[in-house]
């Protein structure tokens, strides 16, 4: 329980001077070496202290920004690859649509 409070009383004031709300920060302990309190709740012999969700509830309970499908095209570029030189760039479309057919021009 030390190095937990120890971590939110130093993580909490950087996570707010980068811009983050309070109400978006969540502390969740959990042990992925031994899968605790990531998808079933930590039993009470091990953290008798912790009686939050779990990672996974944290994560199903997290608002999903509405995208808009008639405004600009807009994909952010992940990665890009050069394979028998034929060049690929990987991305995820966050605005607008692209249908077959569509001229798109892609600068990176």
């Amino acid at each position: 329980m030390n190095r937990y409070n120890e971590i939110i009383d130093n993580l909490t004031p950087f996570l707010l001077k980068c811009g983050y709300d309070e109400k978006d920060i969540f502390y969740v302990p959990i042990s992925g070496l031994a899968g605790e309190n990531i998808n079933e709740p930590v039993p009470k012999e091990i953290c008798p202290w912790y009686e939050g969700k779990t990672m996974i509830q944290y994560l199903n309970d997290i608002e999903v920004p509405e995208r808009n499908e008639h405004g600009p095209l807009r994909i952010p570029i992940i990665d890009k690859m050069r394979e028998r030189g034929v060049p690929s760039i990987f991305g995820k479309v966050e605005s607008g649509t692209v249908r077959i057919g569509d001229k798109v021009a892609i600068m990176a």
